[in-house]
Formats: structure tokens, sequence, C-alpha cells
């Protein structure tokens, strides 16, 4: 197969050509080096990449597969790692300065899954400065670049995660997601990326933000190979994506949908919801008692804040200019929050999840924007939506905070293209342990608007 082909390929396409011997894992490792070394200058997507180490391990795997030792859905396949995910003998900065040096002593428990499935870690993906923001404007390793226009961003914490899997730097990566690091650049990026059931996936060796709200999951091309990736991470299966729209109850949340959303974002998500009721759906409104009041933003900054200004206590006060300005000022700014503040969050936060998990009764996933906006340009983040200016980071959580709070499921699934040209993302919302309900209804709108068949990776 030639090069153009090979990248062409989604994870399952390539994982079943590569066990049955008709590509080699050596040969799919360096289309995606060579294509590393075409564009990572300019879109920065990588604080390391492995490019000998890659290589070498790519052999290893081709040897123990012609011996007969095949490992599993991963084996074979180059995915990067965001960098706060540990790898034993390796630093682990997660992006920042402050922690440059800190050597992991034992790989992260998810490093381990996809070592043992046969997956081949090609680098470290860039990511916001230890998970603490959403534009992965990292002021020691570099912006990260959108690569559908680099003028714009990628979004974060996860953001190289995203960008990577879009440019085809790697098939398939790692994120992780407090309030919206999975989802968001998910979104912005054009690909797919799923927040599981908060503890179904380990974060054992991932340097943390919020122990509350902390989760790990995958951003892949497409929904097979999103749940091929879960499946690697949880020891589950959700591979049987086979669905019948008419049995799907979707939830809408008309007190805050479509408030504050791009002109774009609005129709992309209106269409995709008159998609499914063409298929059957019946669509369920719910009316909630604490949503508005609870200010879910509110909530995920002043606990994910106060976590975080615990974690970095004696680090900050010793190394406080190591981290960049809009770090060190949420830690800090967590650090002067009260009791009081931090327990009526997390009363308030019960209350909304109570809530949720009553309305489950009746729905069977919710349907939303992943974020009202397509991707901005870098380092101008003064949104304008209808000739009223928002503040992008507060609205950048108007949905996807939601499933934060309430320890729920959700993931990010492309359903369009704005006016100019860049990707909307739809996020669906499940209820506990419901990803594989998430995964058919996904595949459903992926099957209609295929926006993995434009990505740069496969331009």
């Amino acid at each position: 197969m030639s090069n153009k082909e090979l990248m062409k390929l989604t994870l399952a396409e390539a994982s079943e050509l590569i066990e049955k011997k008709i590509i080699s894992p050596v040969e799919l490792t360096r289309v995606y080096l060579d294509r590393i070394e075409e564009t990572e200058e300019e879109l920065n997507s990588f604080i390391k990449i492995y490019r000998e180490e890659a290589i070498t391990i790519a052999e290893s795997l081709e040897k123990m597969q012609l011996a007969g030792h095949f490992l599993g859905p991963l084996h074979g396949l180059p995915m990067a790692l965001k960098d706060n995910c540990a790898e034993k003998g390796k630093p682990n900065p997660a992006g920042s300065k402050v922690l440059e040096n800190y050597i992991a002593q034992k790989d992260a428990d998810v490093t381990k899954r996809l070592k043992a499935a046969g997956g081949i870690i090609i680098g470290r993906a860039n990511m916001h400065e230890l998970a603490c923001g959403i534009t992965n404007d990292n002021p020691h390793y570099g912006v990260s670049k959108n690569p559908w226009d680099k003028s714009r961003f990628t979004a974060g914490s996860s953001g190289g995660s995203g960008a990577s899997v879009a440019n085809g730097t790697s098939l398939c990566a790692i994120g992780t997601d407090t309030g919206s690091s999975i989802r968001t650049p998910a979104a912005i990026n054009g690909v797919v990326g799923m927040r599981p059931t908060f503890g179904t996936v380990s974060t054992e060796g991932i340097v943390p933000l919020s122990l509350t709200f902390d989760t790990c999951g995958p951003l892949t091309r497409t929904v097979r190979d999103n749940a091929i990736m879960l499946g690697v991470l949880t020891g589950a299966e959700y591979t049987d994506l086979e669905y019948d729209a008419k049995n799907f109850r979707i939830g809408i949340m008309p007190d805050i949908l479509f408030k504050q959303d791009e002109p774009d974002v609005i129709k992309a998500v209106k269409e995709a919801f008159e998609f499914y009721k063409s298929l059957g759906a019946e669509v369920i409104e719910f009316r909630s008692e604490h949503l508005e009041r609870c200010k879910t933003a509110t909530i995920i900054n002043t606990i994910t804040s106060v976590e975080a200004a615990t974690w970095h206590q004696q680090l900050i006060k010793e190394h406080a200019e190591d981290y960049g300005i809009d770090c060190r000022e949420y830690i800090q700014a967590g650090e002067s929050l009260s009791a009081v503040a931090y327990l009526n969050a997390e009363k308030n936060r019960q209350l909304l999840k109570q809530e949720l998990l009553e309305a489950f009764k009746t729905i069977d996933f919710f349907l939303m924007p992943t974020v009202p906006f397509t991707a901005l340009p870098i380092g101008n983040y003064d949104l304008t939506i209808n000739g009223k200016a928002i503040d992008f980071l507060d609205v950048s959580l108007t949905y996807t905070s939601i499933a934060s709070i309430s320890e729920l499921p959700a993931i990010s699934v492309p359903c369009g293209l704005d006016s100019k040209g860049l990707p909307i993302g739809l996020m669906l919302m499940g209820k506990p342990l419901g990803e594989a309900m998430l995964y058919r209804a996904a595949a459903a709108i992926e099957n209609k608007v295929r926006i993995f068949e434009k990505l740069p990776a496969v331009r």
C-alpha cells in the first residue's frame, strides 16, 4: 500500500490489516513518523517524539507477530500519549516547567494497558500546562496549532492529542478530561473524544488536576476506533455499534440550549437533532430545578482550583516563578477560596447529579453542542456571538461541565462544518456506564456526516 493509502486507514482498518499481515507495524509507524517530520515544526502537537524508539518497538512487534504472538487490537499501531501520563524512567512534566525533572518510577495504568495491547507510543502530546486551561497555549513548550486552520487554536487541555489525530501524526491518542479537556479538543479538531463514566478508567500515574473530576479517555478519528480504545482501557466491550434509533429516548435541556451559541453551531446541532427524529427517536424535554442555579462552570472552577491548590501547595510556594501566569493564577485563586465555597459547590453538584440520575429513568442520553463555538484565532479569544461580547472561558463549559459534575459519560462526535470549514462537535451525555449506548448513538450521526473522511490527515 502507498503511504497515502496507509494514512487513510482508520484504527480498526489498520488493526485488521496488521493482524492479517497485509501491512506491517514498521511500515505503518514510519508513515506516521514521516508525517510528523513534515508537519510537526509548524503544528507543535508534541512535546516529545520517540522516533528511534518507536521504530525499534515496531520491529519487535513485527517479529513477535511472525513468531505467532499477536498482542491485541492495538498491535503495531502508533499513538500519542498526553504529557501528564507517566512512562517509567521518563520525565512526566504534564506540560509544565515545575515538574520537568520529575522522572516517573512506573507506567501509568493507561500506559501499561496500551503497551499490553501492542500500542506504539510515538510521542508525548502537547497540552495546556498542568491541564489547567482550555487553549493549549503552553508558555514552556509552545502553542499547538489547529491542522484545519493553522491560525486557530486546538483547544485544551488535550489539544495536542486532538490535533495529532486530526492531522495524522498519531492514529489515536490519550487525553484527560476534568471539565471538558477531551471533548472540547475533539470538537475543535473534528475528531471523536470520550469522557468515560468517572472511575471506569484508572487515573493512577496521571498528574492530577482535580481528584473529584479527573478522567482519562481516547481521542480517535471514528466512533468504532474510540470504542476499541476504550475497550483496551477498561477491559469491557463497546464495538457492537448496531442501533435502532426508534428506540432512542433523547433528552434536551431547553433552559440552556442555544442561549449563547454561534449560529453555525446551532444549525449543525439542530440538523443532527432532526436527523435522529427522522429515524423515529423520541425527544423528551428536561427541565431542571438546579441546573441554572448551580452555575456549573462555577462549580467546576471552585472545586478544581481548590484541589489543584492542595496538590501544588508546596511546589507553588517554593517555585511560583516556574508556573505560567494563567496556571499560577488559577492555582493561587484556589488557595484563597473558603471551605464554605468548596462545600457549597459540592452540595450543588450532588443536587444536580441526583436530578439527572432521576431523569435517566425515562431518557437514554442527552443531546447538545459540545462547545458553543468553533476554533478561535490563537491569542485572540474575544468571542462575539450575534453582536454580543462573550467570555469564551465561561461559555466554553456551558455543556461539557454537566457531565463532569455528574460523573457521567459523554462523547463528542463531529456533526458538521461551519461556514469557515471548521468542525462542529455534538455532545451526547449518557447514564452511568452508558458508554455502549453513546457509541451506538454517535455512530448514527457519524454515518451521516462522515467528517472523518475530510480530516487534514486524509486530504
